[in-house]
């Protein structure tokens, strides 16, 4: 049976299991430990990683967001300026 990956495998639960998944595919307790440590510490690393991602993905639309709003405070305030010399 396959492993539990992910963010699941970082938590007590999933790491119970990936070494009675281990175990009962006839390998020693202290290589299953291992095993599941090895999976818990990907999991981590993979919603860590995953956070960063949403954190940068927010900026840049926010980034966006604003230099959508200052091009058009720039058209708006050169249309003004045409009005008034006209």
């Amino acid at each position: 049976m396959p492993l539990v990956k992910g963010k699941e495998a970082s938590s007590k639960k999933g790491f119970s299991e990936n070494v009675r998944r281990e175990m009962h595919a006839n390998k020693p307790h202290e290589q299953a430990v291992a095993i599941a440590y090895s999976e818990a510490r990907k999991g981590k690393k993979m919603a860590h990683k995953k956070k960063e991602h949403m954190k940068e993905e927010h900026h840049k639309k926010e980034h966006h967001h604003e230099k959508h709003h200052s091009d058009m405070a720039m058209k708006n305030k050169m249309a003004t300026t045409k009005h008034k010399s006209k």
